[in-house]
């Protein structure tokens, strides 16, 4: 059994593993930082950590969206690194059956190598795309 924090970016749902998520926060100033990826939105000051912020929906070729009084900063920590995702809600954890985790395929023509989605959940009559943590942390072009 793993815990997932559902996330989503428009209709879709997304999971990240629970013990990766430090915390989930309301949309806040973001100041931009010159020359950045145009997916780094800027750094925000989290309770005195400076903390890249980088949309999600970018790095999934994804349109982007105004922000709302739903949108959340998901903040996110593997081994050292400290990041934080724009997602358009967060607001549910799931427990999910190992037996219901799938991997995606990596020789399907649906894969591609910079993909940051690393597996499929599936609870009840639902479909979660599963976050690639690592993947997502260790990207060079992530950090700043």
């Amino acid at each position: 059994m793993s815990m997932f924090v559902v996330t989503k970016l428009g209709s879709e749902e997304y999971g990240i593993e629970i013990d990766k998520v430090q915390s989930i926060e309301k949309i806040t100033k973001i100041t931009r930082v010159p020359k950045a990826p145009s997916f780094v939105k800027g750094v925000i000051n989290l309770r005195g950590e400076i903390i890249p912020v980088i949309s999600i929906r970018m790095l999934l070729k994804l349109d982007e969206v105004d922000f709302d009084d739903d949108t959340r900063i998901v903040i996110i920590k593997n081994n050292d690194i400290v990041i934080g995702i724009i997602v358009d809600n967060a607001n549910e954890v799931v427990e999910i059956n190992d037996e219901s985790v799938d991997s995606i395929d990596v020789n399907s023509n649906l894969y591609k190598k910079e993909s940051f989605i690393g597996r499929i959940g599936k609870v009840e009559n639902r479909i979660l795309m599963l976050f690639d943590i690592d993947k997502l942390t260790t990207q060079q072009e992530v950090k700043i």
